[in-house]
């Protein structure tokens, strides 16, 4: 798994490559704290690049969600290939981590929200 980061608008953008398994979960859990301490209040997750994930994986974003909602983060999903997509739904993923076709879709939601609570 490789893992390229940027900011953009606030909010931490993670581009991620390869393959997300229980080996990659060290990089993972690295790359989480160390957006928790960026103080962004959103992480996309571009999944575009990514070529195949085990149920390890699932558990990963599981936590991270878990662990970011505690610090008022929020995390969303984008581009996740066709295949991976279906392991998401069928496991009702969607319910916890939303999953968007493009960052700007993200982006988005999220201005449209920020300009409605003010």
């Amino acid at each position: 798994m490789h893992v390229m980061e940027r900011l953009q608008d606030g909010v931490l953008v993670l581009m991620i490559a390869g393959r997300l398994s229980f080996y990659s979960r060290k990089v993972f859990q690295a790359v989480i704290r160390n957006a928790e301490t960026t103080r962004v209040h959103h992480i996309i997750v571009n999944m575009r690049d990514v070529t195949a994930m085990d149920s390890s994986a699932l558990g990963f974003f599981a936590l991270a969600h878990l662990t970011l909602a505690e610090k008022h983060v929020g995390i969303s999903l984008v581009a996740p290939p066709t295949h991976i997509k279906k392991i998401l739904v069928d496991a009702n993923f969607t319910q916890l981590i939303p999953i968007y076709e493009t960052e700007t879709q993200v982006l988005a939601e999220r201005a449209f929200i920020l300009g409605s609570a003010t």
